[in-house]
């Protein structure tokens, strides 16, 4: 295995090992060892399914928020009057804390599913619109100078010159909106109405079971993790042209 592979599992294992030795080294009721919280997650039963749920909702506000994010950012990039049209609105909007969004849609849509998705639609929309907007208007004018020397129409431009040069900037646009979204979960899942992965976080405190509360935090680190790393596994394969 080489050494680039190594370096991260060394990073997560040197983690571990800290978080170990300072969790031994004060009362249990203040900060857990790793061992107990991987003891409370090998025996909660209610784990698979809370967290099976939580991606759920993690999915369907992500593709909600992707759907709308990257075209608009995309234009806003190229289309000089879309970019002047929404640049002073979405700006405006990005400085709201999404939390204050929470009394609004829980008017509109209650305290369950749709008001959680719709926290994570919103509070993944605004990264991946903002990367989107500077991948596209990063784009060399001399790849379109080269498409229009060829008499390419504006449908095949966009497709084999716009799109394919800015993947880069989209993919760390799901990047970031993803993880950007796991966040929106728990917010949304502690704020709401309590259920999945934010109920057993409270569960946990209302008990002062710090090993639960490491345990769930851990779950939610290392679901970000893995999600990140699947993504940068999909763009090296994909963008095959791209340096490492």
């Amino acid at each position: 295995m080489s050494l680039r592979r190594l370096l991260p599992l060394f990073s997560v294992a040197a983690g571990l090992a800290v978080w170990e030795v300072v969790g031994r080294s004060t009362p249990p009721v203040v900060f857990a060892p790793a061992s107990a919280a991987g003891w409370y997650l090998l025996h909660t039963a209610a784990l698979p399914g809370a967290i099976a749920q939580s991606l759920l909702t993690l999915v369907t506000g992500f593709v909600l928020s992707a759907v709308v994010a990257l075209p608009l950012g995309f234009a806003m990039g190229r289309v000089w009057w879309v970019r002047e049209m929404m640049h002073p609105l979405m700006t405006g909007i990005y400085a709201i804390p999404p939390v204050a969004f929470i009394p609004f849609l829980v008017v509109w849509f209650g305290l369950f599913v749709e008001s959680r998705v719709a926290i994570v639609a919103i509070m993944s929309f605004f990264e991946m619109l903002t990367i989107a907007s500077a991948g596209a208007a990063a784009i060399p004018p001399k790849l379109l100078d080269v498409a229009r020397s060829f008499s390419a129409p504006r449908w095949r431009m966009v497709a084999a010159v716009l799109i394919p040069a800015s993947l880069p900037f989209l993919f760390t646009a799901i990047r970031i909106g993803l993880v950007r979204a796991v966040a929106g979960v728990i917010t949304a899942e502690l704020l709401l109405s309590p259920a999945n992965l934010g109920k057993l976080l409270l569960d946990s405190a209302a008990r002062f079971n710090t090993a639960g509360i490491l345990a769930i935090v851990a779950t939610v680190a290392l679901l970000g993790l893995a999600i990140q790393q699947g993504l940068l596994w999909l763009e090296r394969h994909v963008l095959r042209w791209e340096r490492p």
